[in-house]
């Protein structure tokens, strides 16, 4: 992002952590994107190291603790999980 992450916190409309905040990009129940605010940047990672290679991890969502907002809309840059592409066709192109 070209925000500095005081600026994206701010525009998402939470408090910044030492630890950061990861975005996870999905789908509602009625199917409508939406960015989830999760304080689970750890299993983030491990989501991450594990979707480089195609490994999909599916069905994956955080614990709703660590769920601290949900947005209506993607916010960007993104990379897809491998259900993801097939989902978007978009060949693992990140969206920003």
């Amino acid at each position: 992002m070209d925000e500095a992450y005081d600026e994206v916190c701010a525009r998402i409309g939470v408090e910044p952590r030492s630890e950061g905040w990861a975005l996870w990009n999905t789908w509602s129940d009625a199917h409508l994107k939406v960015t989830m605010v999760v304080s689970a940047v750890e299993a983030t990672e491990g989501l991450l190291k594990n979707w480089t290679p195609g490994r999909a991890l599916d069905p994956v969502s955080p614990l709703p603790s660590q769920i601290a907002l949900i947005r209506q809309g993607w916010i960007g840059p993104m990379t897809f999980s491998p259900r993801g592409v097939s989902r978007t066709g978009l060949g693992g192109r990140p969206l920003s």
